[in-house]
């Protein structure tokens, strides 16, 4: 009896211990199992996000910001339309990974990939590729066994024992910049501009038109030797300096900023050998020129009245869906293109297409721009004098010699003195059409041994007190 009774409890101990161990094993499948489930459900959540930024692509929607998940599994995307993506990191879990792929038709297919295979495009019922629009494929696990769905969970398609190791991350690496942010797959890269970029792109295309636009005025207005600069202030732009603010006489007022080196190539306007007109042109890093030719080929004069100013904009490549500068020239739109003949991508760095390279207002009777190119322009400031020559030589008792004075900014009530040092005399001729302009005749006495002066004085007029003054230094002439 006591035998029997030893033989019952030893099994069961054996039964209470088989019990327990089947237990664990069946706890630890079922924690695998909603681990694994739980995993599909961020899966089909990216599934879904990779949808959505399909979609921004083909709408030009762009990304306002990136919020980093809790514990670093992933990323809350905020579109500035399309509203805001989930995407999770992957993990080991051994789940297929699903994707999108150009096809040679130029849409987009839904693909799926085992393991570490290539990813194959995903077939329907009736054997066709499933585009990457409208329903969201979604993959679930029942007993097991990997399934999915076409029809928002209405079928479900067996996928059999799919091994995703290594395989489960949709997207293999997600890069941010200021300008783009960039979401690369196994098939393909998505990049969408981000809020920083498309803020920047009007405002680097208002600056850039502007600057031309300044140019070209100057170039019109210089011809009109009464021009000249009545004030010059400084241009403010998030209450900082940011370039300089120019008043013409004539009533334009032209904006120029700040310089900013770049790169990218340059607009500017040139003369060429032997030819007085100025004629608009590109600039590249390297300092060659380019002339900006219109439809016929021919140069397009930056001082025609008939001809449309430069203008450049930012347009969208759909190819990479990259903004590169364009630039619009009698009546022609064509991708501007560095020295090395790529496309000039459009960054947040304004100033790309500056046409100024700088603006020196040191002297008290003239402005001096400085052009991309080089080149300088020189304008006169209000009440200032110019007389040409400013030197002469005569001989003793000798013929009277001229020369010829304008006065900017004056008046018919402006007022005009000469002193001369020296045995000199000198008497003014005012031009009876053009006012502060004419003739300044010096003559020689039999006395005079050189070193002379002749002091021009001018009261501005225009109810200005300023008093101008200016010295022709006159020699003996051999």
């Amino acid at each position: 009896m006591k035998k029997i009774l030893t033989a019952a409890i030893l099994a069961m101990v054996l039964l209470t211990s088989c019990t327990k161990g089947y237990r664990e094993r069946i706890d630890a499948l079922d924690a695998q199992l909603t681990e694994l489930k739980a995993q599909l459900e961020q899966q089909n959540k990216t599934i879904a996000s990779l949808q959505t930024i399909l979609q921004a692509v083909k709408s030009r929607d762009f990304i306002t910001g990136i919020t980093q998940l809790e514990g670093n599994s992933g990323y809350v995307v905020h579109f500035s339309r399309l509203g805001d993506i989930v995407i999770y990191h992957g993990t080991d879990a051994h789940v297929p990974r699903v994707g999108i792929q150009r096809n040679p038709d130029g849409n987009y297919y839904w693909t799926i990939q085992y393991g570490n295979s290539e990813p194959q495009f995903i077939i329907n019922d009736t054997g066709n590729m499933i585009p990457a629009v409208g329903l969201v494929p979604l993959l679930k696990i029942e007993k097991g066994k990997f399934y999915i769905s076409y029809d928002s969970r209405k079928t479900w398609q067996y996928l059999g024992e799919a091994d995703g190791v290594n395989g489960d991350n949709i997207f293999e690496k997600i890069d941010v910049t200021d300008d783009y942010v960039s979401f690369v797959t196994a098939e393909h890269e998505f990049r969408i501009p981000t809020n920083k970029l498309v803020q920047s792109l009007y405002q680097n295309s208002v600056t850039a038109n502007q600057e031309v636009g300044s140019l070209s005025k100057l170039i019109k207005e210089l011809p009109g030797k009464d021009v000249c600069v009545v004030s010059v202030t400084d241009l403010i732009v998030d209450k900082k300096p940011a370039g300089s603010v120019i008043k013409l006489s004539s009533g334009q007022t032209i904006t120029i900023r700040d310089w900013i080196s770049t790169t990218g190539p340059k607009i500017t306007v040139d003369k060429d050998k032997g030819d007085k007109v100025y004629y608009w042109a590109l600039i590249y890093s390297d300092g060659s020129r380019e002339w900006i030719l219109d439809e016929k080929g021919k140069r397009v004069a930056a001082t025609s009245e008939n001809v449309e100013i430069p203008t450049v904009v930012p347009v969208l490549d759909p190819s990479d869906n990259t903004y590169y500068w364009n630039m619009v020239a009698a009546g022609d739109t064509t991708v501007v293109k560095d020295i090395h003949g790529n496309k000039v991508a459009v960054t947040c760095t304004a100033g790309e297409f500056a046409v100024f390279k700088g603006v020196d207002n040191s002297n008290a009777d003239f402005l001096v721009l400085t052009l991309v190119n080089g080149n300088k322009i020189q304008i006169p400031k209000i009440y200032t004098i110019t007389v040409t020559p400013e030197s002469i030589s005569l001989k003793a008792g000798g013929a009277a010699k001229t020369v010829t004075y304008r006065v900017y900014g004056a008046d018919k009530n402006a007022e005009y003195t000469l002193i001369t040092q020296g045995p000199l005399t000198a008497s003014i001729t005012k031009d009876s059409k053009e006012v502060g302009v004419g003739t300044i005749r010096i003559l020689a006495s039999s006395k005079f041994t050189g070193d002379g002066k002749v002091l021009f004085m001018v009261s501005a007029g225009n109810g200005s007190t300023k008093t101008m003054t200016k010295i022709i230094n006159v020699a003996l002439e051999n």
